[in-house]
């Protein structure tokens, strides 16, 4: 379900697992952002990265969340300046890193789609589950306890 546009979320994650965080790092991170990243000299903060875990707990808050709500709880503006695309990245075992995509309709999510890996303790990302969520159909998830999967056979 990885497509090619959220590649460079995932590197990113991956390179700040591996210890490989960017250096002399100059631009005010975003409040989301200032426990977890730092731009490059000269480039400014990406208003899409947060250090927010794309826990279940965390995605199902914003079911029906209003764009100021969603801006709230990531902590920055989005990409492009806009709430619907948002990535989380940290380097603590047990950290959710991904990218989740907002659908709003009448002010409100109304559809979203995430795809996390679980950061481990060796560094590594652990394997990729989907959580996805759809006002009119309800709710899918990969994650352990979840009895309607998103990625099950057919």
């Amino acid at each position: 379900m990885v497509r090619l546009k959220y590649f460079t979320g995932f590197m990113m994650a991956a390179a700040l697992g591996a210890g490989l965080a960017p250096h002399g790092a100059s631009a005010t991170p975003l409040a989301g952002q200032t426990a977890c990243w730092q731009s490059n000299v000269g480039e400014d903060p990406r208003p899409e990265v947060s250090c927010q875990s794309l826990t279940p707990e965390f995605l199902r808050k914003l079911e029906h969340a209003t764009p100021a709500q969603v801006v709230k709880l990531f902590g920055v503006p989005g990409k492009d300046g806009k709430p619907t695309y948002f990535e989380g990245v940290g380097k603590v075992p047990g950290f959710r890193n991904g990218y989740v995509d907002l659908v709003y309709g009448s002010g409100r999510v109304t559809k979203l789609s995430a795809v996390t890996t679980e950061f481990q303790n060796n560094g590594m990302a652990g394997p990729e589950m989907d959580f996805g969520w759809d006002a009119g159909k309800g709710e899918c998830s990969d994650f352990p306890g979840s009895t309607h999967r998103c990625n099950a056979p057919q």
